[in-house]
């Protein structure tokens, strides 16, 4: 019973931070608890913390913690080396978890790091925990004694229990960018040299907005490059950065590019974050943005809420909410920190030298195949070829020397197309298109894809190219707020894939390959053509494609491509109409879905993919009254 309770815990430490992880290690744990072995209970309780703590739930983890705290006082000899280590460990994430939520009493955070410390002294492990735990809380609590403390942290030796020296780092940097202490904040976060889950990414971010602030916008620009590219967008312990990441955007001069971030990647944190005070600071990092562009109060956000249309309007909306939860905090602080954090966001203005976000890649792309004249790239170089440019780029490209391919191969696409050879110049100039995508230059990779696929048509590549193409384009063109092209051209290209492929010349196992791959570009079409329509706003699906239904297109791309075998495409079909169903109320249909796709990434083997979905269905179970099958969903995660 005991071994296969430890297989359990460890099929639960191998699934995503979710929902569906707390719900299994929830479940485990409440049987443990009942049933037993007690061996693991130490275990199953210190796991839970870690579930709820990763996923934004760690107000739940102080309740569970203290059950843990309590076995180790009654029971000791419950925990072997790796609990008890546990155990301290986790000391300190729920430790700083303690000033991030207001109706944690003064008092409260007090004895708790009192405590903290009396536990560490008692068993003879370091204090350098529970220094930075003191620092955390005088910090976020507005406390004068902050500096203090931070010093006295960092000044002693570091232990096993000290936090990693990224995080070290990155935490030091964000408290001297959030008290305007720019150039030691600058000065520290150079010398970061390590990565963890959340960290070089606020380093960067901090950084970035410290350098631009303090008048530096090529290192600002070159940080936040950086933050992009070891950024995991769907991590919200990252609210914070992602307000400064706003702040910076804003603030550099381009208000509407920090505003398609934001409806596209960030919109949920203004309403949810996982704790109250990490929404405070994104919504602080917003106000700063927005407070510097009220000169654009007519811009128009792109949010649904009418409350949020405008500049002017989004602005008075964040205040209020900022003002709210400032409130709460500074009464439980006794001092005006964070009232005084908004006073500074309302006071922001645009920083006098911009950010060059095109500067170092060329911006320009070939016209379209019907333009007699198209635009210069690159300099080809005399006796260079076309093909010699591609493979040129080929290499810089596996090198994931993004920058140094892009001209290559727009130089390529030129040559192509002066020598009449639009598909290769379609294939060069998608290949661009991604180099810009991956530079984080959203609009020139924009751009070139739109120059690409006219020419692939017009070059006559195989259908299943355009496809992919198409496939690459579309979440971009979502993200832009500009599906018009992307839309009309997967039209055309459906109702070409939708008509019946001649086979007639064809031996037969020819001929059911050749079917086969047809029928799998429809499906892909179908299902690129469902995303992008679901990605939209109303306002911006033309007349024609209004009455197509997203999750009925993901319905068919799901059962298209689980005809051909294509088992985890079909389950990411269903996860899409899922999706679109919940936030529409049809939740018979949603559920159906849901199911369908946990239990096409169950039989694919994508086990991430599959808690994600399982924790869907499981919100979508419990809100519709059914928590049964929700348990009998939670059931199947760990077997």
């Amino acid at each position: 019973m005991t071994a296969t309770a430890a297989l359990e815990l460890g099929d639960i430490r191998r699934m995503p931070y979710g929902v569906a992880r707390i719900a299994a290690a929830e479940a485990v744990t409440r049987r443990i608890e009942a049933e037993g072995p007690r061996e693991v209970l130490a275990e199953a309780l210190l796991d839970l913390v870690e579930a709820y703590t990763y996923a934004g739930e760690g107000a739940k983890s102080f309740v569970v913690f203290a059950r843990a705290l309590r076995l180790w006082d009654d029971s000791p000899e419950l925990f072997d080396g790796q609990d008890e280590h546990n155990l301290f460990w986790e000391f300190k994430w729920v430790a700083s978890d303690l000033p991030h939520y207001p109706q944690i009493t003064a008092e409260q955070g007090a004895a708790f790091l009192d405590d903290m410390e009396r536990r560490y002294r008692l068993v003879g492990h370091g204090l350098s925990a529970v220094r930075m735990s003191r620092f955390r809380w005088d910090w976020h609590t507005g406390s004068p004694d902050a500096e203090d403390t931070r010093l006295a942290w960092i000044a002693r030796s570091r232990d096993e229990f000290d936090d990693c020296r990224a995080c070290t780092i990155g935490q030091q940097v964000l408290f001297f960018t959030e008290t305007g202490r720019h150039e030691e904040a600058v000065a520290l976060g150079s010398t970061q040299d390590d990565s963890c889950n959340l960290e070089p990414t606020i380093t960067h971010h901090a950084v970035a907005l410290s350098a631009l602030l303090t008048g530096d916008p090529e290192l600002a620009l070159d940080q936040h490059r950086r933050a992009l590219a070891s950024l995991d967008t769907t991590n919200r312990e990252l609210a914070p950065s992602r307000g400064q990441g706003f702040e910076l955007l804003a603030r550099g001069g381009h208000l509407d590019r920090a505003l398609r971030v934001l409806r596209n990647d960030d919109v949920a944190l203004l309403d949810q974050a996982p704790t109250p005070l990490k929404r405070l600071h994104f919504l602080v990092g917003v106000l700063s943005g927005l407070s510097a562009n009220l000169d654009h109060g007519d811009t128009v956000t792109g949010l649904r809420e009418p409350e949020r249309g405008t500049v002017t309007a989004l602005h008075a909306w964040v205040h209020a909410q900022a003002d709210e939860l400032a409130a709460q905090f500074d009464a439980r602080n006794g001092n005006r920190y964070y009232a005084d954090l908004i006073a500074r966001a309302l006071t922001a203005t645009r920083a006098d030298r911009p950010l060059d976000l095109d500067g170092g890649t060329p911006a320009t792309t070939p016209a379209a195949p019907q333009d007699a004249d198209p635009a210069t790239v690159a300099e080809p170089g005399v006796g260079v070829s076309g093909e010699e440019r591609y493979a040129r780029a080929e290499v810089l490209a596996a090198r994931q020397d993004h920058r140094g391919a892009r001209p290559e191969y727009l130089a390529a696409a030129e040559q192509f197309e002066d020598h009449g050879l639009l598909g290769r110049a379609g294939l060069a100039l998608a290949e661009a298109a991604q180099c810009a995508a991956e530079a984080g230059d959203d609009d020139a990779a924009h751009d070139t894809f739109g120059a690409a696929v006219p020419r692939l048509v017009a070059g006559g590549v195989p259908e299943e190219v355009t496809a992919a193409v198409l496939a690459a384009w579309a979440p971009l063109a979502v993200r832009m707020d500009e599906i018009g092209d992307v839309l009309s051209s997967l039209a055309e290209l459906l109702v070409k894939v939708e008509q019946p492929l001649d086979t007639s010349d064809l031996a037969e196992d020819l001929a059911q390959r050749r079917r086969a791959e047809h029928a799998r570009t429809a499906a892909t079409v179908r299902d690129t053509l469902a995303r992008t329509l679901a990605g939209a706003q109303a306002w911006q699906i033309p007349a024609e494609l209004g009455a197509v239904n997203p999750a009925d297109e993901a319905v068919r791309a799901g059962e298209e491509f689980a005809r051909l075998g294509l088992v985890a495409d079909a389950a990411h079909a269903f996860w899409l109409a899922g999706r679109v169903q919940r936030a529409a109320g049809v939740t018979d249909a949603a559920i159906w879905a849901l199911e369908s796709a946990f239990e096409g990434f169950t039989a694919s083997g994508r086990n991430d993919a599959r808690a994600e979905a399982a924790g869907e269905l499981i919100e979508l179970l419990r809100a519709s009254g059914q928590p049964d099958r929700a348990d009998q969903i939670t059931a199947q995660l760990t077997r």
